[in-house]
């Protein structure tokens, strides 16, 4: 059986929680800090085999936390195509600043979302794509797993490991420096935890 680990990266200067902060390179928060600590000390107890991170520093500071509280050696290792959608123009915004400022392209994206095109940014079917591919690379066969990342990124991940259909997937919860669980016998994944939160106690803030 192989075990892997989702962790969405803590909150951040920018309310991450409220914001469409894609490909926006946005630092965490004190409060982030806090989350990726409480994360840490949840998974202190697994023997990873490999840590792996995206490359925007929010997720990378959170894996850091949790790479420094491990006992044992385990590699850290930085995905560039596990990054977060580029939401172009909307960069930055709450969806009420999208529905106001944009109201065309806000209510495209409400009828045709997986297929959707972000303005300027990142068209929705190449992100699922990058995603799908890059989900390969995650796991380590030799022991569990952890991947610090987006909350799109996770969504797109279960589904991609799963089978689970995508707009399915958009429904999961994925609060801030939330956990979800993932073992695979053969060939076959299963979600065994999602949006595991208890850790976070007062920090929860949520999704």
């Amino acid at each position: 059986m192989t075990e892997l680990i989702l962790l969405r990266h803590g909150e951040t200067v920018g309310q991450s929680s409220i914001r469409l902060y894609g490909a926006t390179d946005i630092a965490l928060s004190p409060v982030g800090e806090q989350q990726a600590a409480r994360a840490a000390a949840a998974l202190r107890a697994h023997s990873f085999s490999r840590i792996v991170s995206s490359p925007l520093q929010r997720a990378r500071k959170t894996a850091e936390i949790v790479h420094s509280t491990q006992t044992a050696p385990v590699a850290l290792t930085v995905l560039h195509d596990l990054r977060e959608v580029d939401f172009g123009a909307w960069e930055g915004l709450t969806w009420a600043e999208v529905a106001e400022r944009d109201p065309d392209n806000h209510r495209i994206w409400q009828q045709t979302r997986p297929r959707f095109n972000y303005p300027s940014g990142e068209a929705r079917p190449d992100f699922l794509r990058r995603i799908t591919s890059a989900a390969r690379e995650i796991p380590h066969a030799s022991g569990p797993t952890l991947a610090v990342l987006h909350k799109g990124v996770i969504k797109a991940v279960i589904a991609a490991l799963t089978g689970m259909p995508y707009e399915e997937a958009t429904h999961l919860p994925v609060p801030l420096g939330s956990l979800h669980h993932l073992e695979r016998s053969g060939d076959s994944w299963q979600l065994t935890t999602v949006g595991r939160t208890d850790h976070l106690g007062d920090l929860y803030i949520p999704d």
